[in-house]
């Protein structure tokens, strides 16, 4: 072979490698502080999911495509009413979609399905609770949020896995915020997440 030749195999092969090294550097130290073990979530900064239940109708419906960013709390706080992906508590390869309704240290009750925070009532434009029957929806004796933990609700209240059936929900599973809609139903895509 001549000096060309493997020069060009050279270059070749630190234009795969190189790459791929800075991947799995990136992906081990992740820089986005992600629970996710996804490649884009951990290397990129976000993910997509497809919605597959009615946990959280009417926001979300079951096929929508969200773009979720999971660097999104490097930068900023997170707060109430944010929607988040997480990992469920006692199957964490699952991935779970709820409203983030307190942090640490909040008091949360609800009553006659409102849901108050420190006492005060939580404004849930997202729902109509004229359409909730359940008696886990009208009411649920108060809990305080530990440190380094969540409360999360589904929008569709009634039919909804979430804090109130598993508990708190550790910080540290959060994957990101939904931010948009790739692709919603019923003409919704591009619409952000609210």
């Amino acid at each position: 072979m001549n000096k060309n030749k493997i020069k060009k195999i050279w270059f070749l092969s630190l234009l795969v490698i190189i790459p791929l090294l800075l991947g799995v550097m990136t992906y081990s130290i992740n820089p986005f502080h992600t629970a996710s073990t996804n490649i884009r979530a951990r290397v990129f900064g976000f993910d997509i999911y497809r919605i597959p239940s009615r946990s959280m109708q009417p926001t979300l419906v079951p096929g929508d495509f969200i773009y979720v960013s999971a660097q999104g709390y490097n930068k900023e706080k997170i707060k109430p009413n944010d929607v988040i992906v997480f990992l469920y508590p006692d199957e964490k390869k699952t991935h779970y979609i709820k409203r983030l309704i307190a942090t640490a240290g909040d008091r949360v009750h609800i009553e006659n399905f409102i849901v108050y925070i420190n006492d005060k009532p939580l404004p849930q434009l997202y729902i109509n609770t004229t359409r909730l029957k359940k008696s886990f929806s009208r009411f649920m004796q108060e809990r305080q949020v530990p440190a380094g933990h969540l409360f999360v609700l589904g929008d569709n209240r009634d039919n909804s896995n979430d804090s109130r059936f598993f508990g708190f929900l550790p910080e540290s599973n959060v994957v990101g915020k939904a931010t948009f809609l790739i692709f919603g139903k019923n003409g919704r895509t591009g619409q952000t997440i609210e």
